[in-house]
C-alpha cells in the first residue's frame, strides 16, 4: 500500500446532516465507479418554464413554494382511475401530513379525495373543508383523550393502534354514549427496500399496530364485536412511505387478508373493510423509474379478489395516498446568497435551508436541483441552506451550473413534507405558498413576518432583574 497523507487520509463530509471525519482505504481514494458518477445536470422543472419561476420569484420573494394545481389533478384522478376502475369499491382517503394548506386539501375534497389524519388539528382542517366526518379517519398511534373525544363526538372513524388505544377509546364512548365506526392497525410484518428506515413503519420493530403473530389483534377484535356502541368496519395497514416495488404492497394485501380469514373463522364475521394505507413513492430521480398507480391497482385487486373470494361480499378498500398527490407539483424557490469556492468543495449558499425542506437532513432524501436561467459551465456544488448547522446542507455533490449572486435556486419535487414539516428555526419567518393554475398564481399562504415569529411569546417584567 502507498503511503497516503494525513490529509488525504480524512475526507470530512456531511452525510444525514451529521459532520463525519471518515478515516478512508486506500481503495477509497481512488476515482469514482462508473455507477457512482454525479447525475448529468437537466434542466427541466416540470411544466414550468424557467422564466415563469423567475418572475414568481420576483412578484412574491423567495424562499417561496409554488404548487402545479394541474399536476395534483392529475396525479389524483391517475390514482382514482387505476383503482376504481377495476373495482367497485374504493376510498380515496388523502394523507394531510403531507400538506395540510387549506386550499390544497379542499382541491383534493373538490376531486374526491376523503380524509386520514393525525391530529385534532386536521380533524378541523378536514371539516373546514367540507369532509363528511364518516370520511375522515384519526389514524394516530398515540391519541390523547381529548383528540378521542373529538373525534367521538364529530363521528370519525377511528383507527385503533392497540389494545390500551381500545381501552382508551371505551372510556370515552362510555361517558358520550355515542356509537363510534372503528378499524384495527395491525402491523403485518412487512418490510421496503426502497424507503428510508424512518418512514418505515410495517416492520415488527415499529411503533405501529397489533401484532397478528402473538393474537393481539384477535383479542382487541373480541372486545369490539361485544362492545355495543362499536361497529367494527375492518383492518387497516399501513407499511411505509415512498415505496417504489410492488412486492410490499402485496405481502401486506397478503397479510392483511389472512388475518380478515382467520377473523372469519373465529368470530363468524366478514370484515368490511380492508385500509391498505398509502406508501406509492415517486421518482426524486431524473430518469428513475417511478411504480405506476395501474400496476399497483392491478396486483393489489388481483391479489383482493382471490383472497377474499369465499366472502359474500367483498370488503371496500380504502386507502391513503399523500406524496403521490401534492409532491410532484411543489418547487421551493430560493435566492442565491453567496457562491462559495474552497479546494475541497464549492457551495451554493441559499436563503433557504432544513427549517424549510427537512427531507434532505431527516431522510438523507435526495431532490433535484435547477440553477434557473443558467446554461454556462458545469461544475461540482453543494446547495447549502442557511441555518447554523454543518448539516444544513439542501443537496450533497450535484453537477450545477455556477450561478450569481441573485440568482433563483429552483428545489423540485418539494409538495409533500416541505411546507408541513417545515419551522421557525433560527427566527427564519416560514415561506409564501403560491398556487400556480392555467398560467395565473394565487396566494395562498402569506409569507410570515417578525410578529408572526413572537405571536404567542409574552414578555414578563418580573422575570427581568
Amino acid at each position: 500500500m502507498s503511503k497516503i497523507s494525513r490529509r488525504s487520509f480524512f475526507e470530512i463530509s456531511t452525510i444525514g446532516g451529521v459532520a463525519l471525519t471518515m478515516p478512508l482505504k486506500a481503495s477509497a481514494l481512488s476515482p469514482l465507479k462508473e455507477k457512482e458518477k454525479l447525475d448529468k445536470y437537466i434542466s427541466t422543472t416540470y411544466s414550468f418554464s424557467h422564466d415563469e419561476l423567475v418572475k414568481i420569484v420576483n412578484k412574491y420573494g423567495a424562499p417561496t413554494y409554488v404548487y402545479d394545481w394541474n399536476k395534483i389533478k392529475s396525479n389524483f384522478q391517475e390514482f382514482e382511475k387505476a383503482f376504481k376502475s377495476n373495482y367497485k369499491n374504493v376510498k380515496i382517503h388523502y394523507a394531510y401530513k403531507a400538506n395540510t394548506n387549506l386550499n390544497i386539501v379542499k382541491y383534493l375534497s373538490e376531486l374526491g379525495a376523503n380524509a386520514e389524519c393525525i391530529s385534532e388539528g386536521e380533524m378541523k382542517i378536514a371539516l373546514m373543508c367540507d369532509q363528511s366526518p364518516s370520511d375522515i379517519i384519526l389514524t394516530s398511534s398515540s391519541k390523547t383523550k381529548s383528540e378521542l373525544e373529538f373525534a367521538v363526538e364529530k363521528g370519525v372513524t377511528i383507527n385503533i393502534d392497540s389494545i390500551s388505544d381500545l381501552n382508551n377509546l371505551i372510556k370515552v364512548i362510555d361517558e358520550k354514549g355515542k356509537k363510534v365506526n372503528i378499524t384495527f392497525r395491525i402491523n403485518p410484518d412487512v418490510e421496503t427496500k426502497s424507503t428510508h428506515k424512518h418512514i418505515s413503519t410495517g416492520h415488527k420493530f415499529t411503533k405501529f399496530g397489533l401484532m397478528y403473530h402473538n393474537g393481539d389483534i384477535y383479542k382487541a377484535v373480541k372486545i369490539a364485536l361485544e362492545h355495543p356502541k362499536i361497529n367494527f368496519l375492518g383492518l387497516h395497514s399501513h407499511i411505509g412511505s415512498q415505496i417504489l416495488e410492488i412486492d410490499p404492497f402485496i405481502k401486506n394485501v397478503q397479510i392483511v387478508s389472512e388475518v380478515s380469514l382467520e377473523i372469519k373463522k373465529r368470530f363468524k364475521y366478514e370484515v368490511k373493510v380492508i385500509n391498505l394505507g398509502g406508501g406509492l413513492g415517486i421518482p426524486y430521480r431524473d430518469k428513475e423509474n417511478g411504480l405506476s398507480p395501474e400496476l399497483l391497482a392491478k396486483e393489489i385487486i388481483k391479489k383482493v379478489n382471490f383472497q377474499f373470494r369465499t366472502f359474500k361480499k367483498k370488503p371496500a378498500i380504502w386507502l391513503e395516498p399523500g406524496r403521490y398527490f401534492v409532491a410532484q407539483s411543489g418547487i421551493l424557490l430560493s435566492r442565491v446568497n453567496s457562491v462559495k469556492k474552497t479546494e475541497i468543495k464549492n457551495f451554493i449558499n441559499v436563503n433557504t435551508g432544513f427549517n424549510h425542506l427537512a427531507r434532505p437532513i431527516m431522510y438523507d432524501a435526495y431532490h433535484r436541483v435547477r440553477v434557473l436561467g443558467k446554461n454556462g459551465k458545469i461544475e461540482k456544488y453543494q446547495v447549502a441552506g442557511n441555518i447554523c448547522e454543518t448539516g444544513d446542507v439542501l443537496t450533497q455533490d450535484r453537477l450545477l451550473p455556477t450561478p450569481e449572486v441573485g440568482d433563483t435556486i429552483a428545489i423540485l419535487d418539494a409538495g409533500a413534507y416541505g411546507f408541513s414539516m417545515a419551522s421557525e428555526y433560527n427566527s427564519f419567518y416560514l415561506p409564501a405558498e403560491i398556487a400556480y393554475r392555467n398560467r395565473s398564481t394565487f396566494i395562498i399562504r402569506e409569507r410570515e413576518n417578525f410578529k408572526d415569529i413572537i405571536r404567542n411569546q409574552k414578555l414578563v417584567s418580573s422575570l427581568s432583574n
